[in-house]
């Protein structure tokens, strides 16, 4: 029962941020063109700020698990590149393509997987979730960014390698993401004076990003993209995160490393990806949908993993 008020404690914050960013919509405390511009400024400076602020003070160049390192990544591929080979066949938009790809492989690791693993095995788990921010993170945005612009319905030139990696090179959390590894690593300190209003700006990205999620969130269009939203919600939180642990577990990973790659695998849909499919020509609504109730159903979803693997002995 802890675990299931664990759960509960760490979704219920986001599912407020997303209600009053909806209740604010409702009776036009906030316009559509509030959400619209907010949303690019947390897309180009805020949410850069916290990748940036989160993976300087917590990354050291620590490579040292090298197996949960590569585990991780693998894993993550295998679901990206399925969800490539599959989604197209039942969904005929390519911006829609782009947000429910996204949404099936690209985790809320940032936000509720450090207290998730934490919370379970403390400064063992807090170790092995830095390592990897340095190293998922990044990998992330980069797989989001080739994504979203090979379906993209706002670029009308063809696509190139090229234009890929330009793509890449400049986009806003990938540069937050470099410029993080490269303070962590090289243990680069920030005067006091400067990292205040640093770290105060990154604390803001994520409630704003909530907040603007949830004023752009309208329930009467969730009815057209039902049956898309409740699937990737079931792919996200019920298929995944089953064939990663019935793959995990015969590999070896117990207690620390299995919590940890649980919030790799388990965790809803990054807030970030609502943002991301907003800015680069995808269905920035489908993604909205599916980060909220893909939030939303998390507590049950993870507190279900969480009891099932301690009650046979592996978490």
């Amino acid at each position: 029962m802890n675990d299931f008020f664990f759960s509960i404690n760490a979704v219920a914050p986001l599912v407020i941020l997303i209600a009053a960013g909806y209740a604010a919509r409702q009776i036009n405390f906030v316009s559509e063109k509030f959400l619209s511009e907010a949303t690019r400024f947390v897309f180009k400076f805020l949410l850069p700020l916290m990748l940036f602020q989160n993976i300087r003070q917590t990354f050291r160049g620590d490579f040292t698990n090298a197996s949960l390192i590569f585990t991780a990544l693998a894993g993550c591929i295998v679901v990206i590149i399925l969800s490539l080979c599959i989604v197209p066949l039942f969904v005929k938009r390519r911006g829609q393509r782009g947000s429910i790809i996204q949404g099936i492989y690209r985790s809320n690791f940032l936000i509720y997987g450090m207290p998730l693993a934490t919370g379970m095995y403390g400064q063992d788990a807090a170790h092995s979730i830095a390592m990897l921010l340095g190293v998922m993170v990044p990998f992330y945005n980069v797989a989001a960014v080739i994504i979203l612009s090979l379906f993209s319905e706002t670029r009308t030139n063809r696509l190139s390698l090229m234009q890929i990696v330009w793509d890449i090179v400049r986009n806003p959390l990938i540069i937050g993401c470099i410029a993080g590894l490269l303070f962590g690593i090289l243990r680069i300190e920030i005067p006091v004076a400067l990292n205040k209003p640093i770290a105060e700006l990154s604390a803001a990205a994520s409630p704003l990003a909530l907040f603007l999620m949830g004023g752009d969130f309208k329930f009467r269009r969730l009815n057209n993209n039902l049956w898309k939203v409740l699937s990737t919600t079931a792919v996200r939180l019920i298929i995944v995160p089953l064939v990663a642990v019935l793959v995990f577990i015969p590999m070896g990973f117990r207690t620390v490393e299995l919590s940890v790659l649980l919030c790799i695998f388990a965790t809803p849909t990054a807030v970030s990806s609502y943002v991301m499919a907003s800015n680069m020509g995808c269905d920035g609504e489908l993604s909205g949908q599916i980060v909220v109730l893909t939030t939303a159903g998390s507590s049950i979803s993870i507190f279900l993993f969480v009891l099932a693997l301690r009650s046979i002995g592996v978490l």
